[in-house]
């Protein structure tokens, strides 16, 4: 995502018509009670989880209630609140069928330990296939906002770190399977919040939104500043 994108939200803040722009629903998905390890508490609302709610002995993880599906583009964002101590604090996504119980009683870095699965470790790590590479920045002192942007047309997975990107980090995602969010830990009371998730389908509509530089159109209709607002996430083609 260029910083443009984000240059643009606040633009967008300050406008008079701010509130009437953020009439929609920002929360697509929350996460799925019926797809977690047993050592996790999930929020009436689902979107706020804390693994490991007493004592921890393993890794703990869950999934997201939605999938998601080839021909869109996905964004959202994620608190993470959890002990610097930790073996491993993953944000990621993964098939239906990877295994978030296989490492219950063991402390390891679950998401991204095989195929079926991609993560971007509190460590600064990426991971996939059992593999681990230097990729970003660590997100261990205080609270953490961790982006997440997934191309299921071009089979890309980016982060972001407080809104920060930091580039692409999987590339050739298999879009013939359908992903979910995920996230796990193996520390004691590790909070992860949902606060941002949108997604749209690739279309001649997001293309064009890509293009548009609200800098150079100073009088923009209502209903196109409404759809701008909306997908401030996506990445521009041309800078602000």
């Amino acid at each position: 995502m260029a910083l443009s994108s984000y240059k643009l939200l606040q633009d967008l803040q300050n406008s008079t018509n701010y509130d009437c722009l953020t009439a929609g629903n920002d929360m697509e998905w929350g996460w799925d009670p019926l797809e977690s390890t047993t050592d996790v508490n999930i929020s009436d609302d689902t979107l706020k989880v804390v693994i490991h709610p007493n004592s921890s002995r393993g890794t703990g993880a869950v999934r997201g209630d939605m999938p998601f599906v080839p021909g869109h583009i996905y964004y959202w964002e994620i608190k993470v609140d959890g002990s610097p101590m930790a073996t491993d604090m993953i944000v990621g996504v993964g098939t239906k069928d990877f295994d978030l119980e296989s490492s219950e009683n063991q402390y390891t870095s679950l998401i991204g330990s095989d195929e079926k699965s991609w993560g971007y470790s509190y460590k600064g790590v990426k991971h996939h296939g059992g593999e681990s590479l230097m990729y970003g920045q660590r997100y261990d002192l205080g609270d953490a906002l961790i982006g997440v942007r997934l191309d299921m047309c071009r089979g890309t997975l980016e982060f972001f770190h407080n809104r920060i990107p930091l580039g692409v980090a999987f590339e050739k995602l298999n879009n013939k399977h359908l992903l979910y969010p995920m996230v796990c830990s193996t520390a004691c009371r590790t909070h992860f919040t949902i606060k941002y998730c949108r997604s749209l389908p690739v279309n001649l509509q997001l293309h064009c939104l890509q293009a548009f530089d609200s800098s150079k159109n100073s009088l923009i209709p209502f209903g196109i500043l409404k759809m701008v607002m909306d997908s401030w996430w996506i990445p521009k083609s041309s800078s602000s």
